[in-house]
């Protein structure tokens, strides 16, 4: 393994070329979430919100992402230091990426510490000719250079994979980001956890308690962490696991207590959340078939990230059937049985991926089934597996060594060019909705949207036709289409259409009877419910 100084030069020189690949995202302004969440919410932008959330008392409040205070407090900085500058928030979030794949680059390296005895040596008793046929004698030196290239690429795998674009370049979507990075940090204590002096272990379990509770604090998929750091403790010193167990037992206790506390403090009666979300089927074992579908999809998405989107339908699923899914699935687990016995980092790989991911399923109802950001966590994992498999590939065709590091350079390099395409996507609502429309052209939630980038743009006549879509593919039973519409008619001169349409928008969902209630529900610009209230006194009672 390298010398520890040379590992952080390494891992410092990863995290610059992380950020500088990620520099055309900085260009790019408010888009899906962080326009209610950024733009149109005070909330953020208040200091005296400070207590309330670092104090944890907001999980009781009706405010968006109550239950998430980390996130909270990371987009409160920003908003100290940058305003409604997107470029700062944006920066926060490359930043913090980088830093995670610096973290999945030295939990790697460390991982693959281990691979002297199980590397090709030299015979004693053979004559030079005879080792020529067989695989050259591994030095420390050619050791070290494998360990560092196959962790390097495994960080990259993790870094530049287009499904982790929809984390990295929405700032509302940074608490993956936040999730991730105490959960790598205590992954990566544990991996080093053989070189802490017994004095010092105490020390440990406290920032391993600690990681934990930042990890959930950042998003409820945080649960997991503990799970992570009991895999991590078991494959990297399974002789001192007892040493780890009161962090990892303490950290999981302190996870609990606080998802514990933020459901029995909940507000009753949400403004914020006009409407709880669905269950993904009825009945355990039809939600598991159609996970079942949904993971074979993320599986998929990661080997072939052609048909990404920032919205999913239903029909995604369509051409995956139950036995496909269970095929796929089979024939992934085979694989990672296969690379995790030939090495170790491997099975923490697989680890990671499978308990990362399992908060992000459907087994409690999500707003979105399916979900790019989902996988931010999870490819963490994936790096790693890559990284074992690459070093595995070093150690059986040493001889290959440079062919096998040009396809590397190749793979990564046509993952960087999807990367890209995807930055450039989440650049601007306009192009983001436009990308989804492309992929899935009956989806109205793409038209509305659409129709708000007009709307903000000032072409009103241009935003009336747009959502006139969203409420056609919808068949009118969507109320916030139906009210975007009345606002795009009393906007373009129509005034008494968007009565009558405000009118019927009261009629399908009785809610927008009180507009400053439900003004709380729809994130709007200011000027925007200006409009609203302005219809609603034209409507009358």
């Amino acid at each position: 393994m390298p010398p520890v100084r040379l590992l952080f030069i390494l891992a410092a020189a990863l995290f610059l070329l992380v950020v500088a690949l990620y520099l055309p995202t900085l260009r790019g302004g408010f888009v899906y979430d962080s326009i209610a969440q950024v733009e149109n919410s005070a909330y953020i932008h208040s200091s005296a919100n400070w207590a309330e959330v670092l104090t944890l008392r907001v999980v009781a409040h009706d405010e968006l992402d109550r239950n998430r205070p980390l996130h909270l407090a990371s987009l409160m900085a920003d908003a100290a230091l940058w305003g409604k500058n997107p470029f700062g928030y944006r920066l926060t979030s490359v930043l913090l990426h980088a830093l995670n794949a610096a973290l999945v680059f030295a939990i790697a390296v460390i991982g693959l510490g281990a691979c002297r005895g199980a590397l090709p040596a030299p015979e004693p008793g053979k004559k030079k000719a005879d080792r020529k046929k067989n695989a050259p004698a591994v030095t420390d030196r050619r050791c070290s250079l494998w360990i560092v290239v196959a962790a390097m690429f495994g960080a990259l795998v993790f870094a530049l994979h287009p499904l982790v674009v929809e984390a990295v370049a929405e700032p509302s979507n940074r608490e993956d980001l936040l999730v991730l990075f105490p959960t790598l940090l205590g992954v990566l204590l544990l991996v080093r956890a053989g070189s802490w002096p017994p004095q010092r272990w105490w020390l440990l379990n406290l920032v391993l308690v600690a990681c934990a509770f930042l990890a959930v604090t950042a998003k409820e998929s945080g649960v997991a962490t503990p799970f992570i750091f009991l895999a991590a403790a078991w494959l990297s010193v399974p002789g001192k696991i007892k040493k780890w167990l009161p962090g990892v037992v303490l950290g999981g206790l302190a996870v609990g207590a606080f998802l514990a506390a933020s459901y029995v403090f909940r507000p009753v009666g949400s403004d914020v959340f006009a409407h709880a979300p669905n269950g993904l089927a009825s009945g355990f074992w039809a939600t598991l078939d159609l996970q079942s579908r949904i993971w074979a999809l993320q599986i998929f998405q990661i080997f072939w990230p052609a048909h990404l989107s920032a919205h999913y339908p239903p029909q995604v699923l369509a051409g995956i059937t139950g036995p496909i899914a269970l095929g796929v699935l089979a024939s992934v687990g085979v694989a990672v049985w296969a690379l995790a016995r030939a090495q170790r980092l491997a099975f923490l790989g697989a680890a990671i991926f499978v308990l990362a991911l399992l908060p992000a399923s459907n087994f409690a109802a999500q707003f979105h089934p399916v979900a790019d950001r989902y996988l931010y966590a999870p490819l963490a994992g994936f790096g790693c597996f890559a990284a074992a498999l690459a070093f595995v590939l070093f150690t059986r065709f040493s001889r290959g060594f440079f062919p096998v590091s040009v396809v590397a350079v190749g793979l990564l390099g046509a993952e960087y060019a999807a990367n890209l395409h995807r930055q450039f996507v989440w650049q601007s609502p306009q192009a983001l909705w436009t990308d989804v429309l492309v992929k899935f052209p009956q989806l109205s939630v793409a038209y509305l949207g659409l129709a708000n980038c007009s709307y903000r743009d000032g072409h009103f006549e241009q935003a009336r036709a747009e959502v006139a879509e969203a409420v056609v593919l919808s068949r009118g039973q969507w109320d916030e289409a139906l009210v975007f519409r009345a606002l795009c008619e009393w906007q373009s001169g129509h005034r008494a259409d968007a009565v009558e349409t405000f009118r019927a928008t009261r009629r399908l969902s009785p809610r927008f009877g009180d507009v400053d209630q439900v003004a709380k529900t729809l994130f709007w610009a200011p000027d925007q419910l200006q409009v609203m209230r302005e219809i609603a006194a034209a409507a009358g009672p």
